[in-house]
């Protein structure tokens, strides 16, 4: 198999973990992942073992097997030190791709990380809002769908926020 696809699988295994550390996937999805870093040519020892996991298995028997596959795979620390931004680096990744719109990223964000969440990831939450009172503002859905790949962009790249939700925020 080729790097990219064994890095491709490796990224996947690292998101679904981001996504279901917040209760946004089911075990099974972790499960899955593993399996197909495997087919992929990815391999180690707790890999292995999750791979052959029962989806029901117990989140305590799950989660330290998770970060020492994750770790034996070097992995991102991200996703074991800030669940939040490893999952919402996730979904980012996912609309990226045109699997999600805007608006159902900024859903996302607003639903698993909230108002109270990592502060960096606010930028996102609060886009929901804004596409909430989109018919009562000065921006339109495609500046929102604009404003979002740019933050996206950003974010993705590990770089400040542009900060686009600015225009929400002003009196």
């Amino acid at each position: 198999m080729t790097e990219g696809v064994a890095g491709d699988a490796t990224e996947q295994l690292s998101d679904t973990v981001a996504l279901w550390r917040l209760g946004a996937v089911p075990a099974s999805d972790v499960v899955d992942a593993a399996v197909e870093c495997l087919v992929a040519d990815v391999d180690s020892p707790a890999l292995r073992e999750l791979a052959g996991q029962s989806p029901s298995e117990s989140r305590f028997i799950l989660d330290p097997l998770i970060d020492q596959a994750l770790d034996e795979l070097g992995v991102d620390r991200l996703v074991l030190e800030n669940p939040q931004r490893a999952a919402l680096t996730a979904v980012l990744r996912r609309h990226k791709r045109g699997e999600l719109s805007a608006a159902a990223a900024a859903k996302w964000a607003h639903s698993y990380i909230g108002h109270l969440g990592d502060a960096r990831c606010q930028v996102f939450v609060d886009f929901d809002d804004m596409y909430e009172t989109v018919n009562y503002a000065s921006y339109t859905a495609a500046d929102l769908d604009e404003w979002m790949s740019e933050e996206s962009d950003a974010f993705l790249a590990g770089l400040a926020s542009p900060g686009r939700t600015r225009v929400w925020r002003s009196p």
